[in-house]
């Protein structure tokens, strides 16, 4: 029972164990980002250890806009949702630092596992010559909330 009593029609909270089935499930979301006040959002696949999120961001233009908008320290959010009716969905988000990994460094392999793990990725096109780059990015997790709304009736 919810005291809210627009749980309704706004969901209730998830627990934390519902949250990490949701992130480890569905491996996409939408990253947002700003720049002076400027918001730019961008769909991405991810990966999720437990701990922390990672994704990718390929340079697939001459002039790919969402590297002007992250940098490393910027606090960036992921929107990860389930939406599976109008009455039946969970959405998470996620706030934190974004920091940049080096390819060469001793996270990368850890990136490239937890990619393997969930997201909607494929280590073999990363590692493609079709690739011209990929940057990889592991956010910290400062802030997590979800909200689901369920097919049953809120008191």
């Amino acid at each position: 029972m919810s005291s809210n009593p627009y749980a309704q029609f706004s969901g209730v909270p998830m627990n934390s164990e519902d949250i990490d089935d949701l992130l480890v499930s569905q491996g996409y979301g939408t990253l947002s980002l700003c720049r002076d006040g400027v918001p730019y959002s961008v769909p991405i696949s991810f990966g999720y250890d437990g701990e922390h999120v990672y994704f990718g961001l390929l340079e697939d233009s001459p002039e790919p806009t969402k590297f002007e908008f992250i940098e490393d320290g910027a606090t960036v959010r992921l929107l990860v949702t389930d939406i599976r009716g109008r009455f039946e969905w969970q959405s998470a988000a996620i706030t934190g630092p974004a920091e940049r990994l080096d390819p060469e460094g001793d996270e990368w392999e850890h990136f490239m596992d937890t990619l393997d793990d969930n997201a909607w990725f494929i280590r073999e096109f990363v590692e493609s010559d079709a690739v011209r780059s990929v940057q990889g990015w592991k956010v910290q997790i400062d802030e997590l909330q979800g909200l689901e709304r369920k097919e049953e009736v809120y008191d």
